[in-house]
């Protein structure tokens, strides 16, 4: 197919324009990417503006089928003459909606028709005047390495919660605590981590003036094994404790982990 009037076509490895006779070769491989691409991916043309569902399937490419139950065999066809239980759902609806704005948008993300194990992102982008290029991306291990990650939070969660070490942590910079688990609450004599959230180690005595300098270790060591602290409990009470400490960053800031044994 040769180029749109307007468009020059230009090789890659000189940045001159191709000659004539190549377009036949770019065709062929365009037509290649299409069938092989394990990107399922389809075109549609909305026939009537007025009815959303009088789309008609120009191409589907094997990878397509994956995701959907409309064979290749379909191209050709109209979605709202011969695939009726397709034209009831709110897909034609979308595929107006990104051809009246022409921005891509995500139709939504499910199972595949053959094979439910495999999780799919469908996206819609307009290809002016009248038609509309699918994607199906393939999100299976997005999903799961997303499920570990949550299964990790939660027994992170459950041994820091449960641990009968008093634990927290807290902004490197500010000192500010940012979570704590129910023994390092009871170490401050208070009832609750909201009592605590947000305010600062320096209210309870926390390395009164020698923080600066604990800091700069830190942040050569990584890590701090059994260091002697003293505090303050909310209720005036000073006390002392070994601590285990912990430099590590999370989104471009600095947090300390912090592990306290009452002496």
């Amino acid at each position: 197919m040769p180029p749109r009037r307007g468009y020059v076509i230009r090789s890659r490895s000189n940045g001159g324009p191709i000659s004539p006779h190549r377009f036949a070769d770019i065709a062929q491989l365009a037509e290649e990417f299409f069938e092989l691409s394990p990107l399922g991916m389809a075109i549609l043309r909305l026939e009537e503006p007025d009815n959303p569902a009088a789309l008609r399937i120009l191409a589907l490419n094997p990878a397509s089928t994956i995701v959907s139950d409309v064979p290749t065999a379909a191209v050709g066809k109209r979605l709202d003459l011969d695939f009726p239980a397709i034209a009831r759902t709110p897909f034609p609806s979308q595929i107006s909606e990104v051809l009246r704005t022409g921005k891509a948008a995500c139709l939504g993300e499910g199972p595949g028709t053959y094979d439910p194990t495999r999780h799919f992102r469908v996206t819609a982008f307009a290809i002016p005047p009248d038609c509309v290029g699918i994607l199906f991306e393939d999100i299976t291990e997005r999903r799961k390495e997303q499920r570990r990650a949550h299964e990790s939070e939660v027994r992170y969660r459950k041994i820091f919660e449960a641990s009968s070490a008093a634990i927290c942590i807290f902004d490197a910079k500010g000192k500010k605590l940012i979570d704590a688990n129910p023994r390092f609450v009871e170490m401050l004599g208070l009832g609750s981590a909201a009592q605590i959230m947000g305010k600062s180690l320096d209210d309870f005595g926390f390395w009164d003036g020698e923080y600066d300098p604990l800091l700069a270790q830190l942040r050569v060591q990584h890590s701090m094994r059994e260091a002697a602290v003293t505090f303050r409990t909310f209720g005036g009470q000073v006390r002392r404790a070994l601590v285990a400490l912990e430099l590590f960053e999370a989104g471009g800031a600095e947090y300390i982990l912090g592990i306290f044994w009452r002496v």
